[in-house]
């Protein structure tokens, strides 16, 4: 079925159309707001999730995939928190993929060993940790702080991850929306088996310097930009091993919908509801729920079935996606 990867040269230009008609339909009702350089607003979230669509396209087949990795990115919760600050931080979180371009796709420019290919490959990341650093002493010079330099992520950040939609936008909480977790719990499956040991370690740290002091200009949270920005490419590998998923991998599926039932059981709990209220993440929960269970049931069957598996996965990610940014947005504005 995913035996051959679109070609960029068409793939692309209908993903950016498909994340501009995207970001239009979510900022247009907000136009009276977004005056003077606010206009950027809109241009940074289709920037950002071009950008890491190309990424995507690295190691998915899937256009969809990819399509939904990429606004996972470029519209997600941690993306949102941008809008509560001056666009000059959005902009650098919308150029950050784009500088691990070099570095992830350097294998194709050159004829070297696979050894020495990874070693400058790996040297390549370090573009993107002088861009950020770059990007900031710049702003510094200029006397312009978009962010606080003491801002960094709080323990009660990470609730994002449980709730997407219910934390507060301007403490950027790295959340992945309902449905979209179910690409992440098995992208990460994946990302352990097949021992991307380089892709954890960078992980690892910038996650962790996101917890930090400032480390010269550069605002602690903005380091988590790039565990965001490669837990959106898991999420697009994720959805597409859940597609492919074969009557053997029945126990991750089954995994996969156990930890959303928890994960929606906690986010209640978190919200304190009012009696007799289903809160909306709740019900995004359960749509995740639903779609992973009927395409347990069709491998199951040891059908391959992969465009009704599309259908169903696609549906519940976008639909996801656009109710929750939406809401997110709305929240801010």
């Amino acid at each position: 079925m995913l035996k051959k990867r679109p070609p960029l040269l068409i793939s692309f230009p209908i993903a950016v159309i498909f994340y501009t008609a995207f970001a239009v339909f979510l900022f247009y009702p907000y136009q009276q707001n977004l005056t003077n350089y606010k206009i950027l607003f809109p241009v940074e979230t289709v920037i950002a999730s071009a950008g890491v669509f190309i990424l995507c396209r690295r190691w998915v087949l899937s256009f969809f995939a990819s399509l939904a990795g990429g606004a996972v990115y470029g519209f997600g919760t941690y993306a949102c928190s941008f809008l509560c600050f001056h666009p000059f931080a959005g902009l650098v979180y919308a150029l950050l993929p784009w500088t691990f371009i070099p570095a992830v796709f350097f294998y194709r420019w050159t004829k070297l060993d696979r050894l020495n290919t990874k070693i400058i490959s790996g040297m390549l990341v370090f573009l993107s940790v002088l861009f950020i650093f770059a990007a900031y002493h710049f702003a510094a010079i200029h006397y312009l702080f978009p962010i606080p330099i003491q801002t960094q992520l709080l323990p009660k950040s990470l609730l994002g991850i449980i709730d997407p939609i219910g934390v507060k936008q301007d403490i950027f909480a790295p959340g992945f929306y309902h449905v979209c977790i179910t690409g992440l719990i098995m992208g990460t499956a994946v990302l352990i088996r097949t021992r991307r040991i380089g892709i954890i370690v960078l992980f690892t740290l910038a996650l962790s310097a996101a917890f930090t002091r400032p480390i010269l200009n550069v605002p602690p949270v903005v380091w988590a930009s790039i565990p965001v920005m490669i837990c959106s490419i898991v999420i697009a590998c994720g959805l597409e091993t859940i597609v492919l998923a074969g009557a053997g991998d029945g126990k991750w599926l089954i995994s996969t919908i156990a930890i959303l039932l928890l994960l929606s059981i906690v986010d209640v709990f978190i919200k304190h509801t009012q009696p007799g209220i289903i809160p909306l993440s709740a019900v995004l929960y359960g749509l995740g729920v639903v779609s992973i269970l009927a395409i347990y049931f069709i491998t199951e069957t040891n059908k391959a079935w992969h465009l009704l598996r599309m259908f169903i996965l696609y549906t519940a990610v976008f639909l996801d996606i656009f109710l929750s940014t939406m809401h997110n947005i709305n929240s801010i504005f």
